[in-house]
């Protein structure tokens, strides 16, 4: 089986879990918001407006170990342990976006489910096997009750930021902004090492952690 085939079986999972939920609820799957300050793109697999919250799910469905130490995650691929990026950082993320375009009136709970039940303990509730999915949503502490016509209100609002973008335009979209984060970094160092501006080479102004070129509108703080 193929990752993407692999990962769509694990994804129709989860909805399947989600959308059976006795409870009024909203479950949208597969929907792409945009960041309007960095312009990245966050696909985010399930985004349930639930009486307890609104949670946006990452699925991961990985056979095998995975490890988690540190802060720094790991899987075993051919008996191999191999770097895998922090899905529950990812996922904070795609939430704090949509945390924005709802204008931050409500709370947004990230959550990673392991399909398969080989999460690793991280020391966070958010990270979870799909076993524990309905305990975590009914058992989430929640501060406010939504009410069913607050839920339908919250889900119309997620309509309409949810973004028409193919899977292909968001890969390029990560790819770009990522090589533009890179650039910028070098351009940072660049400055911090040699004292001079990395695109007009003048002088470095440096006062405390600021930086500002002394001929071009290049300028950070550290």
């Amino acid at each position: 089986m193929s990752k993407l085939s692999r990962g769509q079986k694990g994804e129709d999972i989860v909805n399947k879990r989600l959308d059976s939920l006795k409870v009024h609820h909203h479950l949208f799957s597969d929907v792409t918001f945009i960041n309007k300050n960095s312009e990245m793109s966050h696909q985010i697999d399930h985004l349930l407006v639930h009486p307890h919250g609104v949670f946006v799910f990452e699925t991961k469905n990985y056979y095998g170990d995975v490890f988690y130490k540190s802060g720094d995650w790991s899987r075993k691929i051919d008996g191999k342990p191999k770097t895998m990026n922090d899905p529950l950082r990812q996922n904070k993320s795609h939430a704090i976006t949509v945390y924005k375009s709802l204008k931050g009136k409500y709370e947004v709970i990230p959550c990673v489910v392991f399909v398969q039940n080989n999460a690793p303990y991280t020391g966070d509730e958010n990270v979870i096997n799909l076993n524990d999915l309905e305990l975590f949503i009914d058992s989430y502490p929640f501060k406010h009750k939504l009410r069913d016509d607050t839920i339908d209100k919250i889900a119309d609002e997620i309509k309409k930021n949810i973004k028409d973008v193919s899977k292909q335009d968001h890969l390029e979209n990560i790819s770009y902004l990522k090589a533009v984060k890179t650039e910028l970094r070098k351009e940072k160092e660049f400055a911090i090492t040699n004292g001079v501006c990395p695109r007009c080479q003048h002088k470095m102004i440096i006062k405390g952690n600021h930086f500002k070129c002394s001929n071009c509108d290049y300028k950070f703080d550290l």
